[in-house]
């Protein structure tokens, strides 16, 4: 045993005392590695039944890596060109607490990919991501999960996957500092590089199924970094955390930032608006909250929840307003555009000025509003640092396919159009270190949506550049058929892919519909089989049958009931004109 650590601490010494040029290079630090080293003791996270130190987390997930070990090692059998028969990746189906983290760097540790799922998803949309991501099992942390995956594979005989349960009891473990230190220098000699895939997020295209998209460590890294720079990140941070985990904003956004600069987390299992309140304005804790980000549906219902409650008694709104402003520095809002009646009503309540900004999967955190200074409503500010974003329109003479008319990073703008003071329009490009690496499996898809020569990104979206304001702002997407609602990116062709499968439906088209609330909500413009019947056809009947495919959030908000589907000469539908017929 003693020559053991002494062989430990040579190599530790070796590693941390020479020059940088003899590091193992085929290696890299976890994203974790800072946070563990340099907080062991110090409180990670509060969740809905415990608090748990970074030491703690980590020491179970080294627990939980071994029993991970027998799935990396099985031989993957394909004949699919697409994949990389080296490449791991494991679902993670656990709730908003620790064993997310637990699951997440145990994955990690084994040099796996970790794909993020969600208690949300019907078992087909389950069955539909464990299939095309490959992946080889699929880490559970609570008898929600259990029951989910049992009947998922109950009802998908094509997925033999094994489920591995997280023990709770665990959690509790104590660990020694010079343990994590240890444990820690053999972690980090996994054979990865920053290249290497560590997250594979599920998101909705515009055609076809939800595509998972690939991103590599050092986008990763690279989206904290940015983050960390743009809005101040410290290790003295607490973050109330109320988003689902399955996606980017409450994946990367307000949990591994906060994780990697050693800040504290307040996880609550699902967003509860009076729960929520009472954190921001009561904490009980021995640390306030300090950083708060949703999506503007939280906000709405927050304000909601404070008006049906608080708003009638003068002392507590001065109380709600004082602690707010006094106490947290930081409140933002993102994941779909933040209406101004929002943005004005909460000001008035907290005395915050809400920080809005822009980003999405495949690029992460692009735009932002000031920390300090002005934040305008309905503006995303200016580049995030590190990103360089362009408004450009077509041309096919241009190497790129496009002719740039702004160009801009976080300090400079150089606009190509001459003598104009007004707004410039166009499709939104970006080239940042935070840009996913591909589309799982889909080479033609991940082709398409950069440009001709690879060198930018193209979101997709619409941006306005103001000369006189110098900020940015989003105008809507290209495509009508992502629909933004309650922060979530949907696809309305696959809400029609499911509707089109009802018996007593002929055609359908989805359009989404601007809501104060919701950001858009799900409108189904549904043609049926025989006009003489349609009782089945209900907003209650239709929803009920989507909640086996579709998840809650994807459900259509109201129907219209009409003959036909109006076409143009070509046989395409106009979508702009049919959500005409739903407003």
């Amino acid at each position: 045993m003693t020559y053991s650590r002494f062989i430990l601490l040579s190599i530790r010494n070796f590693i941390f005392h020479t020059k940088p040029k003899l590091r193992f290079l085929s290696t890299v630090r976890p994203i974790y590695y800072e946070s563990v080293s340099q907080h062991a003791n110090n409180v990670a996270l509060i969740d809905h039944s415990s608090s748990y130190t970074y030491g703690q987390l980590y020491s179970v997930a080294r627990k939980l890596s071994r029993r991970l070990v027998p799935l990396c090692q099985q031989q993957q059998k394909s004949t699919d060109d697409t994949l990389d028969k080296t490449s791991v990746q494991l679902g993670v189906l656990c709730p908003n607490d620790a064993s997310f983290i637990v699951a997440m760097w145990a994955s990690w540790m084994v040099g796996a990919t970790v794909v993020p799922l969600s208690l949300q998803h019907p078992p087909a949309s389950l069955a539909y991501f464990l299939n095309d991501a490959k992946c080889r099992g699929v880490i559970v942390g609570d008898d929600r999960g259990n029951d989910l995956m049992k009947t998922t594979l109950e009802n998908n005989s094509q997925i033999d996957i094994p489920v591995v349960n997280i023990n709770k009891k665990n959690l509790s473990t104590k660990v020694t500092p010079e343990d994590i230190n240890d444990d820690l220098l053999l972690s980090t000699t996994i054979d990865r590089s920053e290249r290497s895939n560590a997250l594979i997020i599920y998101t909705s295209g515009t055609s076809g199924k939800p595509k998972g998209c690939v991103l590599t460590f050092d986008a990763v890294q690279a989206h904290v970094d940015s983050m960390v720079k743009a809005w101040r990140w410290t290790k003295d941070d607490v973050i109330l955390h109320v988003l689902p985990l399955h996606h980017v904003h409450g994946l990367i956004n307000a949990l591994l930032t906060p994780l990697f600069i050693g800040a504290r987390i307040i996880m609550l299992p699902h967003f509860d608006a009076s729960k929520s309140w009472e954190h921001l304005v009561q904490p009980g804790f021995d640390k306030h909250i300090t950083v708060f980000t949703a999506v503007p549906t939280i906000y709405s219902k927050l304000i909601y929840d404070y008006d049906a409650k608080l708003v009638s008694r003068p002392q507590t709104r001065d109380f709600v307003r004082e602690q707010c402003s006094q106490m947290i520095r930081l409140m933002m809002c993102g994941s779909a555009a933040l209406p101004e009646s929002i943005y004005r009503r909460w000001y008035e309540i907290s005395g915050h000025s809400l920080l809005e900004r822009y980003g999405m999967t495949e690029c992460g955190m692009a735009l932002t509003n000031p920390l300090d200074g002005e934040r305008i409503p309905g503006t995303v500010g200016r580049p995030m640092p590190g990103v360089v974003v362009r408004i450009v329109r077509e041309n096919a003479m241009s190497p790129t396919g496009y002719e740039t008319l702004v160009e801009a990073d976080s300090d400079n703008t150089k606009v190509e159009i001459k003598n104009t003071d007004e707004p410039i329009e166009g499709e939104l490009l970006i080239q940042s270190p935070t840009l996913f690496k591909e589309y799982w499996r889909k080479r033609n898809e991940t082709r398409a949506t950069f440009t001709v020569d690879g060198s930018f990104f193209k979101t997709g979206d619409i941006c306005r550049y103001d000369p006189e304001k110098n900020v940015f702002s989003i105008r809507g997407r290209q495509s009508m058929d992502i629909i933004k609602r309650a922060g979530y990116k949907i696809s309305a062709l696959d809400i029609e892919r499911i509707l089109l499968e009802h018996k007593d439906i002929l055609e359908c088209s989805v359009v989404g519909i601007d809501d104060s609330a919701l950001g858009q909500k799900i409108v189904a413009i549904i043609v049926p089989k025989s006009l003489n019947n349609i009782t089945n056809l209900t907003i209650d009947t239709i929803r009920q049958y989507s909640k086996q495919y579709l998840p809650n959030y994807s459900l259509p908000d109201s129907i219209i009931i009409i003959d036909h589907i109006p076409r143009n000469a070509m046989g395409k539908v106009n979508k702009k004109e049919l959500a005409r017929l739903a407003v």
